[in-house]
């Protein structure tokens, strides 16, 4: 491969991966009439499509960068590959969030009937977002500049010259009631968007759950209210329900699903700006991964998830196995056995661990004594305490507070789960 396409392949990754469209045509090309996702073809029925298209493409020259806007207010960016017949192209992308009113007067202004209204609307939802074009230019700019070099190429800012010679009329191109053009399709792809969503959640994956939530911002979520901060903060409620949802699928038990999902819903109620609710919805996403990962008991048998329930959600209670035997109705030889079994650990040693999980998190979170520590772990006995937590750390409660590494610590503290260690 050589250096051209290694660039081309970075730069193509680069922009696939945030969700804007990547062609590579060579010419005359077929598949060249569906660059503008089918727009033309699918929403106006423009006959001679396929010649005009390459017509167009057939004038964007060597060394030249292009910048191009069409009538309905999609961008494109593309240049002709050095020494090839081949062209790369990015769009469309929009630049304005097109719905509502604002959409509603640009379709009145293009005269477009009333008929086709609805699937420009789809259309439009299935575009993908720029809100900073300046960003896309910039790497658009540096592609032409590895490639021809600096001082060797031109910028060119252009419409669609040769598609603009068709009729702005469109009273053939009405809708066909057989056929709902993109609506099925949208509904389908925004169906599967938020299915491959709830999968990576509930397997904790949180690199790929924010690839998803952060593709789905470039899309319109659709309008239902008149109020774009109203619908974007119901979107955010729902988007809140689904993660419940695969969270318990995952097998996080309801007592912390519940405790995350009510915080959700205040923060939501606070939330003044359509901004603000795409960073929740990143956040919710992210806390959810974070909540499956740490509590996630999908793994372990009904007795053993209320065991583990019960030591995360109240350290300092009575924790002994005698307790958990008369709490679940079990002999208690036989939830000992199959706690160790399942967990890998005795229970007794799993409690300890995670009351002095939950004690470094004070010591170095918190100016508490270590003796009120000690307390709020359950262990009154300050030299148990204290012994215990040397035997698990390997250092003293007041050596861990003090000591110079304790960044380190809460980093790893960070990383920690409740999860049972196998």
């Amino acid at each position: 491969m050589n250096e051209h396409e290694i660039i081309l392949d970075y730069v193509s990754e680069l922009l696939t991966r945030n969700r804007l469209p990547v062609h590579r045509f060579t010419l005359p090309c077929e598949d060249a009439v569906r660059f503008d996702q089918g727009l033309r073809q699918d929403i106006l029925h423009m006959e001679g499509l396929e010649d005009s298209t390459n017509r167009f493409l057939q004038e964007l020259r060597p060394r030249k960068l292009y910048s191009v806007t069409d009538d309905y207010l999609c961008s494109y960016m593309g240049l002709r590959i050095p020494d090839s017949d081949e062209l790369f192209l990015c769009g469309p992308f929009i630049s304005e969030r097109m719905q509502g009113d604002r959409l509603n007067q640009f379709l009145e202004s293009l005269k477009i009937p009333e008929g086709l209204h609805d699937s420009f609307r789809d259309y439009y939802l299935n575009v993908a977002y720029v809100a900073a074009p300046l960003v896309l230019t910039s790497i658009f700019t540096l592609l032409a500049e590895r490639l021809y070099g600096a001082d060797h190429y031109e910028m060119i800012e252009t419409t669609f010259q040769e598609l603009q010679q068709w009729p702005r009329l469109y009273d053939n191109y009405f809708r066909v009631e057989d056929k709902p053009f993109l609506s099925v399709q949208l509904i389908e792809a925004r169906y599967q968007t938020e299915d491959e969503l709830l999968s990576a959640v509930q397997k904790g994956n949180e690199k790929k759950a924010l690839e998803i939530i952060a593709g789905q911002s470039s899309h319109i979520i659709p309008e239902r209210l008149s109020s774009r901060l109203r619908d974007q903060m119901d979107y955010c409620i729902t988007l809140n329900t689904l993660l419940r949802k695969a969270a318990e699928l995952a097998g996080v038990h309801p007592i912390h699903i519940d405790s995350l999902s009510n915080q959700n819903v205040k923060t939501i109620e606070t939330l003044t700006s359509t901004e603000q609710c795409a960073s929740f919805q990143k956040e919710c996403v992210q806390n959810y991964c974070r909540l499956v990962r740490r509590y996630t008991l999908g793994n372990y048998s009904p007795l053993t998830q209320k065991v583990l329930t019960y030591i995360s959600t109240d350290i300092d209670a009575d924790l002994s196995l005698k307790s958990f035997s008369e709490l679940l109705s079990v002999n208690a030889s036989y939830l000992s056995t199959l706690f160790k079994k399942e967990v890998g650990v005795p229970l007794t040693e799993y409690v300890n661990r995670s009351r002095i999980r939950h004690a470094q998190g004070l010591l170095l979170g918190t100016d508490l004594p270590t003796k009120t520590i000690a307390q709020q772990c359950g262990i009154p006995d300050i030299y148990y305490f204290s012994r215990l937590f040397k035997r698990i750390t390997g250092t003293t409660p007041k050596a861990y507070r003090e000591s110079r590494e304790s960044k380190k610590y809460q980093a790893a503290l960070g990383t920690t789960t409740n999860t049972p260690e196998r």
